[in-house]
C-alpha cells in the first residue's frame, strides 16, 4: 500500500470512528501500525484533519477541569515517530491526540479540535518523554532479569558436583 493509500484509510477510520461506525480500538491499531520512518504522513494527516476544524478554545468546550486534564493525560499511552519527521500520538481514556510539535489535533467521538502551537510543542514532548521514560524502564527490568539469570546460573552451577 502506498502512501496515499494509508492516508486514505487513515482519514477514513477516523472519519468512520468519529461517526460511530468503527471502534476506537480499530482507529488506535491502524495509527500505530504506521511505520517509524513515515512520520510525514502523521504530520500530513494532521494537516488534514485540521483543516476547517474548529480551534481548541473556540466555541463550546468540554466542561473537565485541570483536574480532569491531568488524570486523562497522566493515564496515556504514546506513540513516537522520530527526526526527522517527528510526531507523537496520545492515547487516552476519552481522547486521542496527534501531535507534530508545531500542529495538532484532539479527537473525541463525534469531535475534533485543532490544538495551538504552543500546545501541540508541549505534547509531543509528553509523547517522548512517555516513550524513552518506558525504554529506561524496559531496559531495567531487561537488565533486572539478566542479572538474576547470571545468578541463578551461578548458584545452580555451584551446586553441581564434580564427577570424581
Amino acid at each position: 500500500m502506498d502512501e496515499s493509500q494509508d492516508m486514505q484509510t487513515l482519514l477514513e477510520l477516523t472519519n468512520n470512528w468519529h461517526g460511530g461506525e468503527v471502534g476506537r480500538t480499530e482507529l488506535v491499531s491502524a495509527l500505530r501500525g504506521v511505520s517509524d520512518d513515515s512520520g510525514e504522513l502523521i504530520r500530513t494527516l494532521i494537516t488534514r484533519l485540521g483543516q476547517g476544524a474548529p480551534r481548541a478554545g473556540d466555541g463550546e468546550e468540554h466542561p473537565e477541569n485541570t483536574d480532569a486534564w491531568r488524570q486523562e493525560l497522566m493515564a496515556c499511552r504514546a506513540r513516537t515517530w522520530p527526526y526527522p519527521h517527528s510526531a507523537g500520538l496520545l492515547v487516552g481514556p476519552h481522547v486521542l491526540i496527534l501531535t507534530d510539535g508545531e500542529q495538532g489535533v484532539l479527537l473525541r467521538t463525534g469531535q475534533l479540535r485543532v490544538l495551538t502551537p504552543s500546545v501541540s510543542a508541549s505534547l509531543l514532548l509528553l509523547c517522548q518523554t512517555i516513550v524513552m521514560a518506558q525504554h529506561s524502564l524496559d531496559g531495567k527490568v531487561v537488565g533486572q532479569a539478566r542479572t538474576q539469570r547470571i545468578e541463578s546460573a551461578s548458584t545452580s552451577l555451584s551446586e553441581i558436583d564434580p564427577i570424581k
